[in-house]
């Protein structure tokens, strides 16, 4: 797993236009922040979790690396759950950088961003991004492993409008709605919970067992899926 890891990271951080879209989306980010503050949190590196995530097990589907990869002794789930960790791995890394920039710049032209650019509230808005692509990363790679390319993300897009219809006219399916709404696409306020208000709330809770059944999904998908070239 550790080796799909390193793959990942080197996959990413290889290509040069993607380091660069990156690079671009970090220094959107902290400009912004150095211009109008941190209150409402990281925004333009949120788009990062996407870049990383998309097609992260269709892409190798479809040029046949997953196949080679296969033929070594390693397990579906590994190569699987070995992807999404190069995900969070990469995704991490990408915030701690914009997270330096961010303090660096504020820092050398002492903008009126000064102080919301303590390394404690970096650190916690990092922390509500990381969790907030964690989660979105889950979904993608569910997708990932049954539609072509990069369609997760349409299907992340549709999951999204789907739970978020306008209100039913009954009452039963209206909360039906709410519930799938609140327990598949729950939301946690992290900079609240990360601070200690709430880590342990029913939001939470939601958002553990949501994370859970995308990513088992996505393992028992990959698991019985037929590669097209053959299979493990």
């Amino acid at each position: 797993m550790i080796e799909m890891v390193r793959r990942y990271l080197r996959q990413k951080y290889g290509s040069v236009g993607f380091s660069l879209a990156l690079g671009i989306l970090a220094i959107i980010e902290t400009f912004t922040f150095a211009n109008g503050g941190g209150r409402g949190g990281f925004v333009v590196v949120h788009w990062g979790i996407f870049l990383l995530a998309a097609g992260s097990v269709s892409r190798d589907v479809s040029s046949g690396a997953l196949q080679m990869i296969l033929s070594r002794p390693i397990r579906r789930t590994e190569y699987l759950f070995g992807r999404y960790l190069g995900i969070l791995a990469s995704y991490g890394l990408f915030l701690m950088a914009t997270s330096a920039a961010i303090f660096l710049v504020v820092r050398l032209t002492s903008g009126p961003a000064r102080e919301e650019a303590s390394l404690a509230s970096l650190a916690l808005l990092a922390g509500d991004a990381f969790l907030d692509g964690a989660f979105q990363a889950a979904i993608l790679l569910m997708f990932s492993t049954f539609l072509p390319g990069i369609a997760d993300l349409l299907g992340l897009l549709v999951l999204f409008l789907v739970l978020h219809l306008p209100p039913w006219n009954r009452t039963w399916l209206r909360n039906a709605s709410d519930a799938a709404k609140d327990n598949l696409l729950p939301q946690v306020s992290w900079n609240e919970a990360l601070r200690g208000d709430g880590i342990l709330g029913a939001a939470t809770g939601r958002w553990v067992f949501a994370l859970t059944v995308y990513l088992v999904v996505a393992a028992l998908i990959f698991s019985r899926r037929e590669l097209p070239y053959g299979q493990d």
